[in-house]
């Protein structure tokens, strides 16, 4: 009895160990999210063509309405809602292996908009958590232990690179479950926090399924 409560004393000291280092990130994945929806509301509102987000043009209305409050109760996601391809392996593998390396030396363009800048944002953030901790940048970006890899191996000057040539495959997640993403707008408009729960939970299932995804893509164990 006394080895197995042990264990458990053990087990748990793990546990908050680990979750306390991704606590750590949670308010920069709230921000990062913040900056994503900011664009998606002006790009609502000046109707620019040509950006790529299509979820922005079938909810323009929507994300035309969002105040400043439901902008950020949007954002409070435990986990990033943009995605850079991190579910992608083998794109990964080509990327930060003989492609990244073999454009080292040539510098990267400077980002043209305001979606190109967030891209950069987004993967030196993905950058930074998968060097200080693989589970984390599994649990904040959907991101697969090879994907996390990849990521951490490169460096800054790799980073910069890879953000600016893979910047048009930023995308908001789920953006092909435009029904969810209307409820959502809806909810975080009406201030009814119990409602705006039940579609952020939704959204926490998709996420953990596009990570389950990523592992059997990528052909690791389960």
């Amino acid at each position: 009895m006394k080895g197995s409560g042990g264990g458990k004393m053990v087990e748990g000291r793990q546990l908050s160990q680990h979750r306390w280092k991704g606590a750590r990130s949670i308010g920069l994945a709230h921000q990062l999210n913040q900056q994503f929806i900011e664009i998606c509301c002006e790009l609502s509102l000046d109707g620019a063509s040509g950006h790529p987000f299509p979820l922005v043009a079938s909810h323009r209305e929507l994300w035309s309405r969002l105040d400043p409050t439901s902008r950020r109760r949007l954002s409070l996601f435990p986990f990033v809602i943009i995605d850079l391809r991190f579910g992608d392996v083998a794109w990964w593998r080509t990327a930060a292996g003989n492609g990244a390396r073999a454009r080292l030396h040539s510098a990267a363009a400077a980002p043209e908009a305001r979606w190109d800048w967030l891209a950069l944002e987004t993967l030196m953030f993905g950058w930074q958590v998968a060097r200080d901790d693989r589970g984390v940048a599994s649990m904040l970006f959907a991101m697969p232990p090879p994907v996390a890899d990849c990521i951490a191996a490169l460096t800054m000057q790799q980073v910069r690179t890879l953000a600016a040539e893979s910047a048009r495959s930023l995308r908001l997640r789920w953006d092909n479950n435009p029904r969810l993403w209307r409820e959502l707008l809806i909810a975080a408009r009406e201030r009814e926090e119990a409602e705006l729960e039940v579609f952020r939970r939704e959204a926490k299932l998709h996420f953990c399924g596009e990570l389950i995804h990523a592992q059997f893509s990528g052909g690791l164990p389960m």
